[in-house]
């Protein structure tokens, strides 16, 4: 059996319409969507505050060498917070100033999540 890679998000970066993770290592799993309950930390069960409409990304097997939780954002994109980093899973939910269409796209180890 192959052994599991674990991509490892080296940085994200914010613009007013999208955000790009990078990775060292793709995940290979991607979800991203809509919040349908309130946001809490995966270990802990903590709420976690972004303001804004939340989406959330969540990235499997993966996880984080970045020391920040909360990013600013700018434009559509009211900031970032991550809300998991436990046993290879990643989540960043994305607050955003209302309720938009999106696109997820994935080019080598990049991820971007694009509002429209």
């Amino acid at each position: 059996m192959p052994a599991v890679v674990v991509a490892l998000l080296l940085s994200v970066h914010v613009s007013a319409h999208s955000v790009t993770f990078a990775f060292r290592g793709a995940p290979a799993t991607v979800r991203a969507g809509y919040a349908s309950k309130p946001l809490v930390q995966c270990a802990s069960g903590l709420p976690v505050a972004v303001r804004g409409v939340h989406f959330v990304v969540r990235f499997q097997p993966a996880r984080s060498s970045l020391a920040e939780t909360r990013i600013a954002g700018t434009g559509v994109v009211r900031g970032l917070a991550k809300t998991c980093d436990f046993e290879s899973d990643l989540s960043w939910a994305i607050g955003l100033d209302r309720r938009r269409p999106y696109d997820v796209a994935r080019h080598g180890t990049r991820v971007t999540v694009t509002f429209r």
